[in-house]
C-alpha cells in the first residue's frame, strides 16, 4: 500500500484545530453566517455564494483532492489524505476570509464540522 502523500502544514494545522469539534455562528460584515454543523457542503456552498461569498479554492488541485472531497467546488483548498476526512473550502468576501472544514458523513458525503471566519470578525466559538 502507498504511502499517504504529505499535507500541506496549512490544512495539517486546519485538520488539527477541528478536533476539538468546535462549531458556532459567526457574525461577518453584511450578516451572520448561518452555517450549522453536519449541513451538506453543497449547501453551505449556495446558501454563501447567495450571501456574496465567493469561492476562494485552488483551481490547479489534484485527481486525489477532488476524489477524497467527492465533488466539484471550486471553494476546495484541499482534503488531508489521512483517512479522517478532513477536506477545507476557502471563501472570500471582501477582505473576509472563511474556512470551512468538512468530515464524511454515514453515506460519505462532506458535512461541515468547523468553520472559521478572519477578517474583522473573529472566529466560531
Amino acid at each position: 500500500m502507498a504511502n499517504p502523500r504529505p499535507l500541506p502544514i496549512m490544512l495539517l494545522l486546519a485538520c488539527m484545530a477541528t478536533l476539538g469539534g468546535s462549531q458556532g455562528r459567526a457574525d461577518a460584515p453584511g450578516g451572520a453566517l448561518s452555517i450549522r454543523a453536519r449541513q451538506p457542503i453543497e449547501q453551505v456552498d449556495q446558501d454563501l455564494q447567495a450571501q456574496g461569498w465567493r469561492p476562494d479554492g485552488d483551481p490547479a488541485l489534484e485527481t486525489y483532492d477532488r476524489e477524497l472531497s467527492g465533488n466539484s467546488l471550486t471553494s476546495l483548498r484541499g482534503c488531508s489524505g489521512t483517512g479522517a476526512g478532513f477536506c477545507r473550502y476557502d471563501y472570500r468576501r471582501g477582505t473576509d476570509r472563511l474556512e470551512v472544514i468538512t468530515v464524511p458523513s454515514q453515506d460519505g458525503d462532506g458535512v461541515v464540522h468547523q468553520w472559521q471566519l478572519e477578517g474583522g470578525a473573529g472566529t466560531s466559538p
